[in-house]
């Protein structure tokens, strides 16, 4: 079972479930990055909760991604902190031109989702998967062409970031409260 993922531009509120603009991270992140990532999203884990009944992942804390744009492709930087955050990092992507307008925030809303479908989501299949032997475990499908954000909205394709079968061997990093 899939999870789909709209957005509107703007957050509610800063520990919101959302792409781009400022993280909110726990107290000393803001030091552990390379000026070379950019803040992709945070994702509230019992927004998800919900729409996850076979506990892929944790349903507290947080799951962020960022991603170290020094080399093509990007590196994904994927961090799960179990506790709420109390650091919001003002102005994370106006690291250069190319990624300033990734300033704006872009609050996410979940439902259920086609596990083979088109658009923002997390788990399921990637969707138009062209080889014969199975994908692996999806943990978000990026269709950049599915909103008005400005992140890689040039390609006409899909951004997967796939996890090994233990989703908590894919976190580079785990934080405990």
């Amino acid at each position: 079972m899939s999870i789909s993922i709209t957005v509107t531009a703007g957050v509610s509120d800063e520990g919101a479930s959302k792409f781009f603009g400022s993280p909110a991270v726990p107290a000393g992140w803001e030091e552990t990055f390379e000026e070379d990532v950019i803040f992709f999203c945070q994702i509230n884990l019992r927004e998800i909760a919900p729409f996850d009944p076979e506990n892929r992942l944790p349903h507290s804390g947080y799951l962020y991604l960022f991603f170290d744009t020094a080399e093509t492709p990007y590196r994904p930087i994927v961090r799960l902190f179990d506790g709420q955050p109390d650091t919001v990092i003002d102005d994370f992507n106006d690291i250069s031109e190319a990624f300033s307008p990734l300033t704006q925030a872009y609050e996410m809303h979940f439902e259920r989702g086609d596990d083979r479908g088109e658009g923002i989501r997390l788990f399921g299949e990637p969707c138009g998967w062209p080889y014969e032997e199975a994908p692996p475990a999806l943990l978000m499908q990026y269709d950049p062409l599915e909103t008005d954000m400005p992140f890689m909205d040039e390609v006409d394709g899909f951004l997967y970031l796939f996890y090994e079968e233990d989703i908590t061997d894919a976190f580079l990093q785990i934080e405990r409260s």
